[in-house]
């Protein structure tokens, strides 16, 4: 990666769709680390679609920086753009979970993914390109973990090294839910970081959000509209939610394990693709204790019926799908919750009175 780098013109570094701490930290480190590298090299960071509300301190940090990131809302944004020779692809497990910038993407002549989920759709990249892929899928419970590791090995001399080791830490405390889901090299890195500067307490306040009134209208939705079964897997009862919102369908999707659910299934209708996203999350007790990966038992049959593409870990995650029916998603979900059942399926129906 290195020598590509040293000898690019134009580099984009691209994130997932709606940016979160751990993609916008590792995505403005980068920029300082490509930079350093290669000074003449023109650089770009391209967000498809959004910046979670909990980034915009990190946003803030990365502005004082001088690093120039642009948010693409729409194709008019991106279809007349001069292609680069060498795109960036961070913290992202499918190429669906780039919307927008996907086919921008693909005219790169090389493209190095640099992740700590397993890529789930490598087969269209490799066609006439150069592809690089950095993490293993297993080793890094955040893709700022393996960003700063790279600054480390190229022994980079950064003025601002400070704050970037600062909100690569905040995008290791989003990703890791506070160090609840780490790996064997999370807290290893974590100690470089506060070596190099970093501050734990203001890591922390890089992270904190209010939510608006809309997010938490929606997880009422969410609740309201949401279908509970319960089925039988290794012995075991487990707890299964299936709803569907307009926004905010991670927030929803956690609501639901909150309330009791072991797994949760969260639909939206995406307008602009014609299509459906599908968040998961798992408790991560349960997930760990029978064995369970939630976008291969579940995610991934449902690909195998509508097309599209996703990724994420074991427990959290998320895909496109190719269909605009949310009912044909909803019945497809039941039908492999029937299958994998020692049980058969019962649905929870309540006599509203």
């Amino acid at each position: 990666m290195k020598k590509i780098v040293e000898k690019a013109k134009k580099v984009a570094i691209v994130t997932h769709v709606n940016a979160d701490p751990d993609a916008l930290s590792s995505a403005c480190a980068l920029h300082e680390l490509v930079h350093s590298l290669n000074k003449e090299a023109s650089i770009e960071v391209l967000v498809p679609e959004g910046i979670g509300s909990e980034c915009k301190y990190i946003y803030v940090t990365c502005q004082k920086m001088n690093i120039k990131m642009d948010v693409i809302k729409k194709y008019h944004q991106i279809e007349d753009r001069a292609p680069c020779d060498v795109c960036i692809v961070l913290d992202t497990a499918s190429l669906e979970q780039l919307r927008l910038l996907k086919n921008y993407v693909l005219k790169c002549d090389t493209i190095i993914i640099i992740d700590h989920h397993q890529f789930q759709d490598i087969g269209p990249l490799i066609k006439d390109r150069q592809v690089i892929y950095i993490g293993d899928g297993q080793s890094y419970s955040s893709t700022a973990e393996i960003v700063f590791e790279m600054l480390m090995k190229y022994n980079l001399s950064l003025n601002n090294i400070r704050e970037i080791a600062e909100i690569l830490l905040a995008g290791v405390l989003w990703d890791t839910k506070r160090f609840q889901r780490i790996t064997r090299n999370t807290f290893h890195v974590v100690a470089s970081m506060i070596d190099y500067g970093a501050n734990y307490e203001e890591a922390l306040k890089l992270i904190a959000t209010e939510r608006p009134s809309s997010n938490r209208i929606a997880r009422i939705k969410c609740i309201f509209r949401h279908r509970g079964f319960k089925v039988r897997i290794k012995n075991s009862d487990i707890f299964i939610a299936i709803s569907n919102v307009g926004a905010y369908e991670s927030d929803c999707a956690s609501t639901l394990i909150t309330i009791g659910y072991d797994i949760s299934f969260v639909i939206t209708e995406d307008e602009s693709l014609k299509a459906i996203r599908i968040v998961y999350r798992g408790r991560e007790d349960v997930i760990n204790s029978l064995n369970i990966d939630i976008y291969n038992e579940f995610v991934k049959k449902l690909i195998e019926v509508f097309g599209g593409g996703g990724g994420g870990h074991k427990a959290a995650g998320g895909a496109i799908l190719r269909t605009y029916n949310i009912k044909q998603v909803v019945d497809q979900i039941i039908k492999i919750l029937n299958s994998i059942s020692e049980i058969g399926i019962l649905e929870f129906v309540e006599n509203k009175t």
